[in-house]
């Protein structure tokens, strides 16, 4: 069976596109646990009648006061009866066949996980975007290192697995799944990869329990990036893992998220910049500087009025 698990806060306006998705599967071994977490709308009315509708065995909803969806996954894998666990976000969907392609994949190749592309759409500044984020599928340490693994609602886990450690950080504001996804590897677990496009992520003006924006947790999730490929690196370093290949794209990794961040925390940026040495390829460097440089005239323009 598959413990299907949804964390779910201010909800009510698009729980249903993920409920319909799970009553869609092709799969039909599968219990979901709904796990409200300080919802202030209507979405634990909802989910109680949700359940009303459907036998008592399918639908379980639990409440979680711990707030964040790492607190209301954990208690999620907590109450879960199944063999597997497929998390999926409040505000996301998966397409049918996901769960019986994947279960079929895992064994198949005796996996503990399966990972798969996702395809993120939503609307920013008034147009619409679409793009797939694709699996860096040859290896799975370089798929971790360059959040080419997946993402939450995109992949399939077993339980066995998560309960070894220990569930999600609870701390951490960033990076949650790949750190999960860390822990696992540790382990030795067997990652099977899945290259269909199974699972769509809903970007929208809505907070969802996973993707609260807050400026003031900008440097703080920063941080969390970096700090989990500094210790993926020195672990690989210490099991004599660290191949020429995964150490060029923990630092490429490093450099093109300080990079993209550059615009808006400069001085942060160059502060970790001077304290991490890099080694890079030179037109690695040279893209970042041309960035870095053109970041800087446009805001001297703006503060001479020159431009907006």
């Amino acid at each position: 069976m598959i413990s299907i698990i949804i964390p779910c806060y201010n909800s009510e306006l698009f729980i249903h596109r993920a409920l319909d998705s799970v009553l869609k599967q092709t799969w039909t071994d599968w219990e979901l646990i709904l796990v409200n977490n300080n919802s202030t709308d209507k979405t634990l009315s909802l989910l109680e009648a949700f359940k009303a509708d459907h036998p008592a065995h399918r639908i379980h909803v639990f409440t979680e006061t711990r707030k964040g969806a790492p607190a209301a996954r954990n208690r999620g894998i907590k109450e879960a009866s199944g063999t597997w666990v497929q998390f999926l976000d409040a505000d996301d969907e998966i397409l049918p066949e996901k769960l019986s392609g994947q279960l079929a994949l895992a064994g198949e190749q005796n996996a503990s996980i399966v990972v798969s592309p996702y395809q993120k759409l939503g609307v920013r500044e008034k147009n619409f975007f679409s793009y797939t984020r694709a699996l860096y599928n040859t290896d799975a340490w370089s798929a971790l290192i360059f959040s080419q693994m997946g993402i939450t609602s995109s992949n399939l886990f077993k339980r066995e697995m998560l309960l070894q450690v220990d569930g999600w950080n609870e701390t951490l504001i960033a990076s949650q799944e790949y750190d999960l996804m860390f822990r696992i590897l540790q382990l030795g677990a067997v990652v099977a990869f899945d290259n269909r496009v199974l699972t769509k992520v809903h970007v929208g003006a809505w907070e969802s329990v996973s993707r609260s924006k807050s400026g003031d947790k900008a440097r703080k999730i920063l941080d969390s990036r970096i700090s989990l490929r500094l210790r993926i690196k020195e672990y690989l370093e210490n099991k004599g893992m660290l191949t020429e290949e995964r150490l060029y794209l923990i630092n490429k990794f490093i450099y093109e998220t300080l990079i993209r961040n550059y615009r808006f925390y400069p001085d942060d940026v160059l502060d970790i910049l001077g304290k991490i040495d890099l080694k890079l390829k030179p037109k690695d460097r040279l893209k970042g500087f041309y960035f870095m440089q053109k970041m800087d005239l446009k805001r001297f323009l703006i503060k001479c009025n020159l431009i907006k």
